[in-house]
């Protein structure tokens, strides 16, 4: 499929997506201004700020080249506020991390801190500029009841949040069963708060870095928590994967995301801040990241068409991030599953819109076509009862 250039885009998605970097070099911080110029449809860049996650990047970025009077005073109100409730939450949910942490360490216990969490700690500029809605954590099977043990002796309940009622209703002994041999985590683990802008902390105990079903890759968890790195968020001790594992499952956890019929029917597929996520942490560990044992890594667990697939979107959005020797080597000979979906389902289908139109038009889930969509519903119809099912405790 013919790919645009991010030059055919509108300034609006221009915009979005230059705001969606981390740091701008001189050409970039100039564009800024260009686009800034002239006439531009705010309505549009609020929406794909808020639904790509990005909208608290941009609020940075234009405070910070003090171009912030280039833009309308209520989207400006409306950047300010999201920043600071988000700086607020985010705080909140890491000195929660933090007391989980230290009672993780208490019982000798490891696990790894995953995705935005650390992203948002140790990557992006400041405490407010990656979003997340809860704590991911990669842990041991084998320790996961002594994990929810301690969450719950905290105040956590393993269950279901219904927002109807406000309640927190505590899963069944074989609903918890159930969604771990279903799904790649432990039922969530959930606490209801006072805070203003947290109501309710929300836990992911995961257990692989990989989607259930017919995935046709494994990787063993107890391989990525044999070579922890030891770090610190906010003054916490923590553990995080090490540069190329967390690549790895920052890659896959894309792709899954990007590829499913579940994500894309939410519209939660093509998500651009985990593109972004990709390049800002190239660009904070380009020194340290060791590609040769990444590439050996892939190799052995035979899992190159998933990283590439990341790696090749996050260069056609942002230039070359991934060196050109790495994409040469993870290159497969059939490229054209880079535009398709569905591989939940026994057959995949292909998007007949171009990347960039998928990723910013709301109405891409209109192209799905009817007949992948009829599978899905039986599949996840099928997983959600596993899950549901039982009444016992």
């Amino acid at each position: 499929m013919m790919r645009l250039p991010v030059e055919s885009l509108s300034k609006e998605r221009q915009l979005v997506i230059l705001c969606s970097r981390g740091d701008w070099n001189e050409e970039q911080e100039n564009q800024a201004r260009e686009l800034l110029g002239g006439y531009l449809d705010w309505k549009d860049i609020l929406y794909q700020g808020l639904t790509h996650r990005v909208l608290n990047m941009m609020y940075y970025h234009l405070k910070r080249m003090k171009l912030l009077d280039l833009v309308e005073e209520e989207v400006v109100k409306v950047m300010k506020n999201q920043s600071k409730v988000y700086a607020m939450r985010n705080q909140y949910y890491f000195e929660e991390l933090g007391a989980i942490y230290e009672r993780f360490h208490e019982q000798g216990l490891k696990a790894a801190i995953l995705k935005g969490n650390y992203l948002a700690a140790n990557v992006y500029p400041s405490i407010e500029t990656r979003t997340f809605n809860d704590l991911d954590l990669l842990i041991s099977m084998e320790d996961s009841a002594q994990f929810v043990r301690i969450l719950e002796d905290m105040g956590y309940i393993q269950g279901e949040y219904d927002r109807n009622t406000d309640m927190i209703i505590p899963g069944t002994r074989k609903q918890k069963m159930m969604h771990q041999m279903a799904t790649h985590e432990l039922q969530e683990c959930l606490k209801k708060t006072e805070h203003p802008f947290v109501s309710l902390l929300q836990v992911d105990l995961n257990h692989d870095i990989l989607w259930k079903g017919n995935c046709p890759y494994r990787i063993s968890t107890p391989l990525l928590l044999s070579r922890l790195r030891e770090v610190e968020v906010f003054g916490y001790k923590s553990y995080v994967l090490n540069h190329e594992d967390f690549l790895i499952q920052l890659s896959c956890h894309l792709y899954k995301e990007a590829v499913m019929l579940n994500w894309i029917a939410d519209l939660r597929d093509l998500k651009l801040y985990k593109f972004s996520d990709i390049l800002l942490y190239i660009e904070k560990y380009e020194h340290e990241i060791k590609w040769d044992q990444l590439l050996a890594f892939c190799e052995e667990h035979g899992c190159e068409k998933v990283i590439y697939y990341a790696f090749y979107y996050v260069n056609y959005i942002y230039g070359e991030v991934i060196p050109s020797w790495v994409m040469e080597a993870l290159e497969p000979e059939d490229k054209g599953y880079l535009d398709e979906y569905g591989i939940e389902n026994e057959t995949t289908a292909r998007w007949e819109a171009d990347f960039f139109t998928r990723m910013f038009d709301s109405a891409r889930v209109l192209q799905v076509s009817e007949e992948m969509m009829g599978p899905r519903d039986r599949f996840w119809s099928s997983r959600k009862e596993q899950i549901q099912v039982g009444g016992e405790g």
